[in-house]
């Protein structure tokens, strides 16, 4: 049922209209007095990794401010900007507000320099401002007045190279189960390799008499080179629970959103490997067990033997290679080169026991009675020394190859003087019984066949791929009609602003898809009305900047549901805008 409006409510609605138009020209009138720039922190003092923020005011007048700044030591981007009007006795108050991020990764006191920024009749800067960037220290507790925050935890801060070290990231946001999920962390460092985090633990508690969820990612990593290096900060993003949503309901009506943390710093000292590695030693740091089986041990001369090697236990098996000769076996034993395999599993963290595989094929070059003993090398970063595991010596037993026998020299009888006499050759006696493949019965002819006389199958062969030929390609003709028909069917650009109000999509549509419909619609009704009074054009600009901060800032969620409220606001504005 369709219900008219009546000429009451179309006059409530004229008046309305004419009152917005007659009231916008005072409300635009600007308050006198100079347009004022402001610069401030919200705190000179920031842990390295951490984000501070930086904000700019520019009240009396509309600005532009560069994106990023350059800074030696800092890291600084532009992150966002809102505007808001006063008016006061009809005069009008309006300020931008800019906001940026700044990050420094080593301690020390550093100057954000000053930023241009660009009125409609003048270019101001701002003053410079000092901050300071300390380091934070892992065993402080967590500041309760912040509603989320991150932890670097190492077990120790002074180790050898390639000696496998744990350590823990843990994640902090105030509130009961208020983690949703965890983005993977950005940990590096050029001296060290750091294992990708694989296992979420979840839990919470109180600190203090306030409860935080937090989230705890265990991994390990390992020492390239010695020397003094500091690990961290480590960047993570949290999706926790939105507070500002649910509106007063259950959780069912709440939504998630990421939050960026950025963990403390931790120095360590990595200590160098000390001189005098043994033979077979290659890097493997830790402790660790050796076990051998051959593939065989009867061979001949030159036969290949597959050797298996096991070594298990703990600490780094990444940078270990498999076991050597423990003494050289040149022209007695040749060797190939080996295969490792690093067996997953529990034990693969490198702080808990695991196993490495070898494989490597040997052969003999002579006859020999034993497999020699193989050597493996590693340091005991507990003992602080060398370590030497060597395998026992295998019996086996190798025969001669019988492809390599000589062939018995023969000695020919020696004539009267001294020479010895070469016989002649022996000539073989011509049997023509050993002749193969000569047919001796009578041969059986066959008739030729006419070239070109072809059977049924023959026909029934082309037939049947030209039916299937035929088929596809009405097919493909059928589906490229359907989809001429499909594109006639879409809705082109509007081409008036009554058609752009068409193609608005209503309730339950994505967000993104109803700013970009609005915007649509805004930029007609412009280009029809460019006479427009400057207030009303100056409303239009306002929704239509709004739109396209929504579409290009890439902070908003575009593809949930545009809500009842956003929908009748936008609605409100457009049903109000004459047409022609």
């Amino acid at each position: 049922m369709r219900i008219q409006p009546t000429a009451s409510f179309r006059l409530l609605v004229l008046t309305t209209l004419v009152l917005l138009v007659s009231v916008l020209p005072e409300i635009a009138a600007q308050a006198d007095g100079e347009v004022k720039v402001t610069a401030n922190v919200l705190s000179n003092r920031v842990a390295i990794g951490e984000f501070g923020t930086l904000i700019v005011e520019v009240t009396g007048a509309e600005a532009r401010l560069p994106q990023r700044i350059d800074s030696e030591k800092l890291e600084i981007s532009h992150s966002g900007e809102q505007s808001s009007i006063e008016i006061v006795n009809r005069l009008r108050t309006i300020k931008f507000t800019h906001f940026y991020r700044f990050r420094g990764s080593e301690p020390g006191t550093f100057t954000i320099p000053p930023i241009e920024v660009t009125l409609p009749n003048e270019t101001r800067m701002t003053p410079a401002i000092e901050v300071t960037v300390y380091e934070r220290d892992g065993s402080e507790a967590i500041d309760a007045t912040r509603p989320y925050s991150a932890k670097l935890e190492l077990n120790r801060t002074e180790f050898y190279v390639n000696e496998v070290v744990p350590f823990t990231v843990i994640a902090y946001v105030r509130g009961r189960n208020a983690i949703s999920d965890v983005v993977q962390p950005r940990f590096q460092h050029e001296s060290f390799v750091i294992k990708n985090f694989r296992d979420v633990r979840t839990d919470g508690g109180e600190l203090g008499s306030t409860y935080y969820s937090s989230a705890v990612l265990p991994s390990s990593l390992f020492a390239l080179k010695a020397g003094e290096h500091r690990l961290g900060p480590a960047d993570l993003g949290v999706r926790v629970l939105d507070a500002s949503s649910g509106f007063g309901f259950s959780s069912f009506f709440s939504r998630t959103v990421v939050r960026e943390m950025a963990t403390n710093t931790v120095n360590v000292k990595v200590k160098p490997l000390p001189d005098g590695a043994p033979l077979g030693f290659s890097g493997a740091v830790g402790s660790f067990q050796l076990s051998v089986e051959p593939s065989t041990t009867q061979v001949s001369v030159g036969d290949p033997i597959s050797m298996k090697f096991r070594v298990s236990g703990t600490g780094n098996r990444q940078t270990m290679s498999a076991p050597v000769f423990q003494t050289p076996q040149t022209g007695l034993w040749k060797s190939y080169e080996p295969s490792k395999q690093i067996e997953e599993g529990e034990g693969n963290d490198g702080f808990a026991s695991g196993s490495v595989a070898f494989s490597q094929v040997i052969l003999p070059e002579a006859k020999v009675k034993e497999i020699p003993p193989f050597i493996f090398s590693y340091f005991d970063p507990v003992a602080e020394e060398y370590v030497s595991r060597i395998t026992e010596p295998i019996p086996i037993e190798v025969s001669s190859d019988p492809n390599r026998n000589v062939a018995p020299a023969i000695s020919f009888p020696r004539d009267s003087s001294g020479a010895a006499a070469t016989p002649a050759a022996a000539q073989p006696e011509p049997s023509y019984e050993d002749m193969l493949f000569i047919r001796a019965t009578k041969p059986r002819w066959i008739s030729a066949t006419a070239l070109n006389q072809k059977s049924w199958i023959h026909y029934a062969v082309h037939g049947f791929f030209s039916i299937c030929f035929f088929t596809l390609l009405g097919f493909g003709i059928l589906r490229s009609v359907q989809q001429r028909k499909l594109a006639g069917n879409i809705e082109g650009p509007p081409e008036s602003f009554a058609d752009a109000l068409h193609q608005i999509p209503g309730q339950g549509a994505s967000r993104r898809d109803y700013y970009r419909a609005v915007a649509t619609a805004l930029a007609c009704w412009k280009s029809e009305h460019e006479d427009a009074p400057e207030p009303v054009l100056e409303v239009i600009q306002r929704v239509s900047e709004k739109c396209d901060q929504f579409l290009y800032s890439g902070q908003s969620e575009g593809e949930t549901p545009i809500s009842p409220g956003e929908a009748n606001e936008f609605q409100s504005i457009l049903q109000k805008l004459p047409r022609k």
